[in-house]
């Protein structure tokens, strides 16, 4: 990444135990904490050029 580069920290969640997928971090905890299933959590880099 460069200075020109416009770059953004995100991350995706799923549930191993029923395959919900979700896109708000608060979201997938309180699915965790109802449910007592295990979440899953990928944080990637989205990066364009402005």
């Amino acid at each position: 990444m460069n200075a020109f580069d416009r770059h953004q920290k995100n991350f995706t969640a799923w549930c191993q135990d029923c395959n919900d997928v979700f896109d708000e971090i608060w979201t997938a905890n309180a699915h965790r904490d109802q449910k007592g299933h295990k979440i899953n959590v990928t944080e990637f880099w989205i990066t364009g050029r402005r």
